[in-house]
């Protein structure tokens, strides 16, 4: 009796420590009419939905492609055709595939977990079923440049895999949880970074929580230019965890200043053209914009006012902390930073990992007041079990 409640205790203890997997709609805005499949490494087994109909081994090559009403299925001198899913299915850990779609120029995609393929609409779906952790890895190295710590990555892992869960479901009323595009996260490949794999995995589950247990939006920009900029400036909504910080460890970064010259007439003509119409009877020095020790959010003239970030994005300038000064009719903006300035600075959190820092006093230090907390512990960790339970053949 006590063997089988041991027994029990680990299979409950190994299913709560294992990283859930999410559903990705791959290739998803190119509505493909077929798909291409080569297995990497692994064996798979191929399903008619729920049912066995062929073994796919290291090297094996299929296609499936739209036809009329039905799906296509062709390896080697065998081909049949279904009106159901196909599901390709991992029977070995450690397994990749190549996947590509008809009639495509691009290179091959590489991802891990088992893919899924149904008709959809006009076209045919094809989702990646992959580990929660071997999508945020992939998703750190893409979104990552040059080399860094390990716990640079760790803290990288944990706000992704936060970003991931906040828009989890997100494409819930079409089949699957996430795609692969710009609407989502840009996921075209699995990871192979050896140093950023091993951070996902350490940190496999961990997400940042509020007081209430509520997912929080883990928002970064490249550079702060020193200080980090509130919610409110840039999104018009006061986010608690999204407070200013006093950021020194920003310039050490590659983008931690920027110049610009512009004509002074020009600057004038602009404000006016944006409502500020008392600018039209103000001297040029009285339009200069100078920041020094904090970040403002607007600039006022009299009674009309103008917001930085407004400013930034119709000049297209890296970042709204800057200062400017006149000369000979012509203005010269010194700025700092690059990016909106809310929330984490990337390359200062790179400076601080170097510096000995770990992941979690990285992340603390920029998003205020957050609980560094394991997702099995929230409500979406089950929701999410069921979903793969559902569509997962055993």
């Amino acid at each position: 009796m006590n063997r089988f409640l041991m027994t029990l205790f680990l299979f409950v203890m190994t299913l709560a420590l294992t990283s859930q997997e999410i559903s990705v709609a791959v290739f998803y805005e190119k509505k493909p009419q077929g798909v291409t499949i080569t297995i990497q490494k692994g064996v798979y087994l191929v399903y008619n939905d729920y049912d066995i109909i062929d073994t796919l081994q290291i090297g094996n090559n299929i296609s499936i492609i739209k036809e009329s009403d039905y799906l296509v299925y062709r390896h080697k001198t065998k081909a049949w055709a279904t009106n159901k899913n196909i599901r390709i299915v991992n029977n070995t850990d450690n397994a990749a595939f190549f996947i590509n779609y008809s009639g495509s120029i691009e290179p091959a995609r590489c991802y891990e977990g088992w893919i899924k393929v149904k008709l959809h609409e006009y076209s045919v779906l094809a989702v990646n079923y992959v580990n929660l952790d071997a999508y945020v890895a992939a998703i750190v190295e893409r979104l990552s440049t040059g080399m860094a710590s390990e716990e640079f990555f760790k803290a990288q892992a944990v706000m992704y895999r936060t970003f991931c869960l906040v828009n989890y479901a997100k494409h819930e009323n079409e089949g699957f949880d996430l795609c692969d595009g710009t609407h989502c996260q840009i996921y075209n490949n699995k990871s192979t970074n050896r140093i950023i794999i091993n951070a996902s995995k350490k940190t496999s589950n961990l997400v940042m929580v509020d007081k209430y247990q509520n997912l929080l939006n883990p928002v970064s920009h490249l550079n702060s230019g020193g200080y980090t900029a509130p919610s409110e400036y840039v999104y018009g909504v006061s986010e608690p965890h999204l407070k200013s910080v006093k950021d020194e460890f920003a310039e050490n970064g590659n983008n931690y200043n920027w110049k610009i010259l512009i004509p002074a007439a020009e600057w004038q003509s602009y404000l006016i053209n944006k409502g500020i119409k008392s600018a039209e009877n103000k001297l040029y020095k009285q339009l200069l914009i100078v920041q020094q020790d904090e970040r403002l959010n607007e600039f006022k003239i009299d009674n009309e006012t103008i917001s930085l970030n407004t400013i930034r994005t119709d000049w297209g300038w890296k970042s709204s902390l800057f200062s400017m000064s006149l000369d000979k009719g012509v203005i010269t903006i010194i700025g700092k930073g690059n990016g909106t300035g809310v929330g984490l600075s990337v390359e200062s959190a790179r400076t601080m990992a170097s510096k000995g820092f770990i992941y979690d006093n990285i992340l603390k230090f920029y998003y205020s007041d957050i609980i560094i907390t394991n997702l099995n512990h929230m409500n979406i960790y089950s929701e999410m079990l069921q979903k793969v339970r559902k569509e997962k053949p055993l």
